[in-house]
């Protein structure tokens, strides 16, 4: 697989979860991602690993916690 295609892989994904915000996202500075772009980063196959992963936390929203405190 190729730089080109891992970027490519990536994007597909991003549409998948962003929608039409995705274009966007791959190319602005991610502070979850040390500054860099998901873009720069998915050049390699572990960078693209990396912002699957962010993509997949993105798809789970978050649930509240609030009232509840662990030790």
């Amino acid at each position: 697989m190729t730089k080109h295609d891992t970027v490519l892989q990536v994007e597909n994904e991003a549409r998948k979860v962003l929608g039409d915000r995705a274009q966007e996202w791959m190319r602005k500075p991610s502070k979850l991602l040390d500054g860099m772009a998901p873009a720069e980063l998915a050049t390699s196959r572990e960078g693209a690993r990396v912002v699957l992963v962010e993509l997949d936390r993105a798809k789970t929203p978050l649930r509240a916690t609030a009232g509840k405190r662990h030790p």
